[in-house]
């Protein structure tokens, strides 16, 4: 093996540590060019536990291009929905450039609802709170939570900081997965 392998295979065995009764899926995104900038990018699909519990995506490879922040993703789902291997796909691409480092609180504007129907379409990076430090702490990377939020959250964010929308999150209580949830600013 070589290290881009074994970083692969490590971090690969994080998911699976963390969901080791869980089925997971490998999926891959074979259109644009991710396996160019990102060689062996994946996603795994990890399903709920129970019937409402959330799909949980996560990424592996992200975080193996010499230009990253050395991070991961994941995102939650309330239905499976191959339109997130794409997203996670199009984030990895978008920060194995070095001019596009991330980093919690970071907002990127995906240019289309994360979810059908959701007036959602951006994401912000920030700390995996559902799962905390086991998950979030690998040998390899540092896993991070993509939450879907609106263009007038993303400029709530700009303007007021990411630790006032975390708060004003918080407060409301919304469930960040709920594809038709309302805006908070």
């Amino acid at each position: 093996m070589n290290d881009l392998q074994d970083r692969l295979a490590a971090l690969d065995a994080h998911v699976a540590s963390y969901w080791p009764t869980r089925h997971r899926e490998v999926l891959t995104w074979g259109k644009g060019p991710i396996e160019e900038r990102v060689p062996g990018f994946r996603v795994l699909r990890v399903e709920p536990a129970q019937a409402l519990d959330a799909w949980v995506y996560v990424s592996v490879g992200a975080s193996t291009s010499a230009e990253t922040s050395g991070l991961e993703y994941f995102v939650m789902s309330p239905a499976k929905d191959d339109l997130i291997v794409e997203t996670l796909a199009m984030v990895a691409h978008f920060q194995s450039f070095a001019a596009h480092p991330l980093a919690i609180g970071s907002i990127i504007n995906i240019g289309r609802p994360w979810f059908p129907g959701s007036q959602c379409d951006h994401l912000v990076v920030t700390l995996p709170y559902p799962f905390g430090p086991s998950l979030e702490i690998a040998e390899a990377a540092r896993f991070v939570w993509l939450v879907p939020i609106t263009a007038s959250e993303a400029a709530f964010i700009r303007e007021s900081g990411f630790d006032t929308f975390e708060d004003r999150l918080e407060a409301s209580g919304v469930d960040v997965i709920d594809p038709k949830r309302r805006a908070i600013a």
